[in-house]
């Protein structure tokens, strides 16, 4: 295996790059001639994509072509990560997610230097960031940051320690969350020295301008925000410069100085602009939305509001954590795939072994013969057990998705719907009143509507409880509303089945909930979950019908039967006078 001691900087302007690419091409191909050029060219096309380069797309076109004659496996990777950087700033999520994943493999197969991972590990967790996936973020950065406190080029280690204070001020609750980032701002100061991306500088200054602010020190915060200016038009770093003029917009407004803080929005929309970033054009827009909306300008906030909404869907959030998850699943498929090859050719390596063995002596067959099986038992334990980890992972994956959307209905959507109705109202005495008055009742009805859906897209009682209590709970809910005498039975052991069956059993008391209040008016209602000889067993009974029709299954509990046949399993449903349900699962 191949290894560099490459950098991931140079600290080289983009003309002395092009010029050093330029003699390296026309040397004779070795290996270290490859890996200086590939090394190069992955410097040069990720500085031309930050900096707007209008030969961004053809330095990288011609990288693209470099690291397929190269004899460097690395190039490849390095290529991947110029790419997914071009669709990271392009908003292109889902496949700047794709191109990172894409370039970490290859670095870990091939034994990559410490450093290209690093950065790697640090450009995706930026994009999980982005789109709310702040614990993967994190996750990736805890990865990253031993390796990156031991490199000589101190700015992977500034970018994730800034990232500590940035995260810590944004969940601040006090002045110990204020002096906790300060402390990680003034960590980064110290670095700074031997970092190679002078952009890190005003970007720290303007961290600690925030904190001394949010510590009420006015005079620090001016000091280092007015440092901070300066270095970004220096560079510029538009990122800083966004940053700037958003803090003082949000002065202007706590001083009730809204045409102000307008004009400071609109500056910050302007440096997002200049840098290309959507992600950070996107927030600049929403901001101003908010501000307009605060100054009690309701057209000029409507249209930002459309615009920004507009830019957000074009981000398309939902499909890159759909992605990202997709390729971990296979990330984590292919080394169960890669540990049964590895044991397969350790089993032909005992076999011969047992062979050579065997024309000694019979007895050290068997021994050997023994010893092989037990490790087979051993690795199939550990896959089955893996097996199960994969499985609440999916099941966390789609709780946090669950919790996206939820997020989403309630803070877009409804606030959509809130903005409409909030503009109709403001035409009331301009309309009639039999179109007015049925209009904003029916705006009110859609709005609970969308709320009543979000909430249900997060069953807390479940998350927060289990599934015993969280199913107790409901049942006492409805019954405090009826005249119906419940009897409920648990059995507690329903707990320890898995977290993914456990949320669709759930999912399947409160359908039949849902269809009770539905469609009878019940006398009685009894309900049992058991856990009998390794199966799980459901029955759910009511009286009250409504009508005695044949039963005809809607939706809901199709949902049901599907389910259950996934798993395994089994349902019996009866409709005479009373209702009858009955679940039987089996926990393999």
């Amino acid at each position: 295996m191949v290894r560099t001691t490459a950098k991931s900087e140079t600290g080289l302007s983009r003309d002395s790059l092009a010029r050093a690419i330029e003699y390296l091409e026309t040397q004779p191909q070795t290996l270290a001639r490859d890996t200086t050029l590939m090394y190069y060219y992955n410097d040069l096309c990720e500085k031309s994509i930050f900096g707007n380069d209008p030969l961004a797309d053809e330095r990288l076109e011609r990288f693209n072509r470099a690291w397929k004659k190269s004899s460097w496996p690395i190039g490849e990777a390095l290529y991947l990560r110029a790419v997914g950087k071009k669709y990271d700033k392009l908003g292109q999520y889902e496949k700047a997610v794709e191109s990172y994943h894409g370039a970490l493999k290859i670095m870990k197969e091939h034994n990559s230097a410490p450093e290209h991972v690093v950065y790697t590990k640090i450009l995706l967790g930026f994009v999980m960031l982005n789109n709310g996936n702040e614990e993967e973020c994190l996750r990736l950065f805890k990865e990253a940051e031993p390796f990156a406190l031991q490199l000589e080029n101190t700015s992977h280690a500034i970018w994730i320690i800034d990232f500590y204070g940035d995260n810590t001020l944004f969940h601040a609750k006090g002045k110990e969350d204020y002096e906790k980032a300060l402390a990680y701002y003034k960590r980064v100061e110290e670095l700074l020295p031997n970092s190679l991306i002078k952009n890190q500088i005003p970007n720290n200054l303007q961290g600690q301008a925030a904190v001394y602010e949010l510590l009420n020190n006015k005079a620090k915060a001016e000091e280092y925000r007015a440092r901070a200016l300066l270095e970004a038009k220096l560079i510029p770093n538009y990122f800083v410069l966004f940053n700037i003029y958003t803090d003082y917009a949000n002065a202007e407004i706590e001083n009730g100085n809204y045409p102000k803080a307008i004009e400071y929005r609109k500056l910050a929309i302007a440096a997002a602009d200049s840098q290309q970033y959507l992600e950070f054009v996107n927030r600049a827009y929403y901001e101003l939305y908010h501000t307009y909306k605060q100054s009690g300008d309701i057209r000029n906030a409507l249209s930002t509001l459309e615009y920004y909404q507009i830019l957000e869907d074009s981000l398309k959030r939902q499909e890159v954590n759909e992605k990202y998850a997709e390729l971990n699943k296979k990330y984590e498929f292919e080394k169960q795939q890669l540990a049964i090859s590895d044991l397969q050719n350790k089993n032909l390596k005992y076999g011969l072994m047992a062979l050579v063995v065997a024309i000694l002596g019979g007895i050290l067959l068997l021994f050997f013969q023994a010893r092989t099986k037990k490790k087979i038992a051993e690795l199939n334990d550990q896959l089955s057990q893996r097996n199960c980890e994969v499985e609440e992972a999916l099941y966390e994956g789609k709780q946090l998705e669950r919790r996206r959307v939820s997020d989403k209905l309630h803070d877009s959507i409804a606030t959509k719907l809130s903005a409409l109705k909030w503009r109709v109202e403001a035409s009331e005495g301009k309309m009639e009143n039999s179109i007015y008055t049925p209009l904003v009742a029916e705006l009110e009805k859609l709005y609970e509507d969308v709320r009543s859906m979000a909430h249900e897209l997060r069953p807390l009682e479940f998350l927060d409880k289990g599934l015993k209590a969280a199913t107790e709970q409901l049942f006492a809910s409805i019954a405090g509303q009826s005249n119906a005498v419940f009897e409920i039975e648990i059995d507690e052991k329903v707990g320890k089945i898995n977290k993914s069956l456990q949320y669709h059993v759930y999912q399947f008391v409160m359908e039949l909930c849902t269809n009770m209040q539905k469609h009878s008016r019940p006398s009685k209602v009894s309900f049992l979950m058991e856990i009998i000889d390794s199966h799980i067993f459901i029955r759910f009974k009511n009286d009250g019908l409504l009508n005695e029709k044949p039963l005809k299954e809607g939706q809901g509990l199709r949902n049901i039967r599907t389910k259950v046949n996934h798993y395994g399993g089994d349902v019996r449903i009866e409709k005479d006078k009373n209702f009858e349900l009955e679940i039987n699962i089996p926990l393999v």
